[in-house]
């Protein structure tokens, strides 16, 4: 899932006009996750309600021995088959204007560059010169960021108070900034270069002797091009301390308006690809790697991590895929069993009145009560998954738990039947994955204020497994699309 966070191009805390490249506010990224959050949304229209089964109990399941259902052996939490292997990126296309760069370049580097009025130049006399600089312009090439300046300088060869001759060389300087930042988030410094395009020759001693004054010219312009070097540097931020606070936010837990809250679980930071998009304009790709959550109860947060190191990757697409965790206790699962349609259980028709459920390791144990045309508690354990549509989740091979085989048996139920009838029963997960892709861009333009618009789309929302987590059921879905933040 991709998305587009605003940058600040010249506010930052102590340095009142500096280009930033972390998002305008510390808690940015957290709160785009809450836009994962579709509980809060408008109810899809009711469906008509199924036909009452009317409770005949013509077929009794009969008494459960005490010692029936046994006790789950254990409660370890299964490793995901899916969801843990796949890749989960967060990706977002920052967009900055460099317009306001070169304007501060202007206000901070003085137009003359080097002036000198009595430069020694040997049996030639001595020189004076000035260099002045024209407009700084500011581009993208490849993965640096490029400031240039043509120069201009005026050099005359004297002796005493007389001057003899003259020439106007030119040149240009150029400063290159890494836009890859280093594994510790900073820039690395950016390095001034300069060559003339046009030297300058003198003639002295009637013309017998010929000085080439281009390099005494360059050499006196090197304080300069450092002053220019140490501007630009300072107009670059120090990022950690930013992306520091950012990843804390990014570890809290945060609570949902209408109950439940989002927890982000991040993993690590990628920086993608470089571009410009204009001549004045530039875009950087970074990647959170994370695997978020929606949970019906925020529990204990989980233990903070240190900010890791920033690794780079240049082939990093503009979308990917992000895994969403959907996360309730085991206990709302079996409620919405209790809502389910009737179904044959094995030559007579029933319905879930009851449902309770623990985890078994990675089965989730069902003790049921059931009524229509079949009567009686039933025990059963399965694995749990999306069904065909994605709409709803279901018991997967669900099998009967010690002793309730025979107990279907006695009671004239086809066992096989009623647990592939089982198989059948669909519920609801804790979010409908259908109205993420509703929702999400509802929330995002919510979100827009006067300094930001906010847009989102989401491309696709795919199923992808359910695991038992301890006394949670956790229902993973993958969502590609994109939300793009663009400074007004």
């Amino acid at each position: 899932m991709a998305y587009h966070a605003p940058f600040e191009a010249h506010t930052l805390a102590g340095h009142p006009h500096s280009m930033t490249l972390l998002p305008r506010h510390a808690t940015t990224g957290a709160a785009l996750f809450m836009l994962l959050c579709a509980c809060g949304g408008p109810d899809a229209p009711p469906s008509a309600p199924p036909t009452p089964l009317a409770d005949t109990c013509r077929v009794q399941l009969g008494a459960r021995p005490p010692a029936s259902i046994e006790p789950p052996a254990s409660t370890a939490v299964a490793a995901s088959p899916t969801s843990r292997r796949v890749s989960s990126r967060l990706v977002a296309h920052v967009e900055l204007e460099l317009a306001s760069l070169a304007k501060e370049l202007e206000g901070k580097v003085a137009p003359r560059l080097a002036e000198e009025r009595n430069k020694g130049i040997g049996i030639a006399g001595h020189l004076r010169y000035t260099v002045d600089r024209g407009p700084f312009t500011v581009a993208i090439e490849g993965d640096s960021l490029v400031v240039r300046t043509d120069v201009r300088a005026r050099a005359e060869a004297c002796r005493g108070s007389s001057c003899y001759a003259s020439c106007e060389p030119q040149g240009r300087a150029t400063a290159t900034v890494p836009l890859r930042l280093t594994p510790e988030y900073r820039f690395a410094p950016s390095r001034v270069s300069f060559a003339f395009t046009r030297g300058c020759e003198v003639r002295a001693l009637g013309g017998m002797v010929k000085i080439d004054v281009t390099p005494t010219i360059q050499a006196q312009l090197a304080p300069s091009l450092r002053r220019v070097e140490q501007e630009i540097d300072g107009k670059l931020p120090p990022l950690r301390p930013q992306a520091e606070r950012l990843w804390a936010e990014l570890g809290k837990p945060r609570s949902l308006p209408l109950g439940g809250c989002v927890v982000t679980n991040p993993r690590g930071i990628v920086q993608g690809p470089v571009t410009g998009t204009t001549p004045r304009s530039l875009r950087v790709r970074f990647g959170l790697v994370a695997h978020p959550e929606i949970r019906t109860r925020c529990g204990e947060a989980p233990a903070p991590r240190s900010l890791p190191p920033l690794t780079q990757d240049p082939a990093l697409p503009a979308a990917d895929d992000l895994v969403l965790a959907l996360v309730s206790p085991l206990a709302a699962a079996a409620t919405g069993l209790e809502g389910a349609a009737p179904f044959d259980a094995g030559g007579a028709q029933a319905r879930i009145a009851r449902a309770a459920a623990v985890a078994a390791g990675s089965l989730m144990s069902l003790d049921l009560g059931l009524r229509g045309e079949a009567c009686g508690d039933l025990g059963v354990r399965s694995t749990l998954g999306w069904t065909e549509d994605g709409r709803a989740l279901r018991l997967v091979a669900p099998g009967f738990a010690n002793g309730e085989r025979e107990r279907a048996l006695g009671a004239s139920l086809a066992p096989d039947t009623l647990v592939r009838s089982l198989g059948q029963v669909r519920f609801p997960p804790p979010v409908p994955p259908e109205t993420l892709q509703d929702l999400i861009p509802s929330i995002a333009s919510s979100m827009s204020d006067p300094s930001v618009d906010v847009s989102a789309k989401v491309d696709a929302v795919k199923p992808l497994d359910v695991i038992i987590r301890g006394e949670d059921l956790a229902a993973s879905v993958l969502l590609r699309g994109s939300v793009e933040l663009k400074q007004r």
